[in-house]
């Protein structure tokens, strides 16, 4: 555990999305096409960036707050117990598996927001929260979960303009990851895996609310 006194990653994040929600407004969406995901803009003329930066764009006020304030809850969490590097790689490797599926999913670059990387830590966070000795705030994302999955279904059958493929593999991703770090860390203290131990630790904290 790193207990970090200042979570820079995630305060980076947060910031970051703030100001290019304002550049937004001010430029009247101008600044948009610069970061949308352009796979022809990707590949021709190597703009990589385009990869991660519809991640830390929004097209409102509550889609913003919602996202930001969930990132910086789990975030933080995720930076002062497990580093800072950690979760620097999930905010890439979240938003860029996202953003790729997104696209792919709807053939559309119109799309943006942090909810594809919320999606993914807060799936690696509900499956840490039933290792031993975790912080028992990890244990709020198994119910947000929960949540984002139905939320994802409605969203699939309804064709809504929310980006459900973003939403579905940032979940998906995070729960793979979340699997990865129980393993390592059940491995360190001389624990086998159990996909079975997991499960009922997400069962036991849906029946003690």
């Amino acid at each position: 555990m790193r207990n970090l006194k200042y979570p820079l990653v995630t305060y980076s994040v947060v910031v970051t999305c703030v100001v290019v929600y304002l550049l937004q407004l001010i430029s009247h969406n101008k600044i948009d096409y610069s970061l949308f995901f352009i796979p022809e803009r990707i590949i021709d003329n190597f703009e990589v960036w385009r990869l991660f930066t519809p991640a830390i764009m929004h097209f409102g006020v509550m889609h913003i707050l919602f996202n930001v304030m969930i990132f910086n809850f789990f975030g933080s969490m995720i930076e002062r117990d497990y580093g800072p590097s950690k979760l620097l790689l999930m905010f890439f490797g979240f938003s860029a598996v996202s953003n790729f599926f997104q696209y792919l999913f709807t053939q559309n670059y119109l799309f943006g927001g942090l909810s594809g990387v919320v999606s993914g830590v807060v799936g690696y966070s509900m499956i840490i929260s039933v290792i031993p000795g975790v912080d028992s705030r990890f244990k709020m994302a198994v119910g947000l979960c929960l949540i984002n999955i139905v939320f994802n279904i409605y969203e699939y059958f309804s064709q809504s303009h929310v980006a459900f493929a973003a939403h579905a593999t940032g979940l998906i991703a995070g729960i793979a990851c979340g699997v990865f770090e129980y393993n390592l860390i059940m491995h360190r203290m001389g624990r086998k895996f159990s996909a079975k131990d997991i499960v009922n630790g997400i069962i036991n904290t849906l029946r003690n609310r």
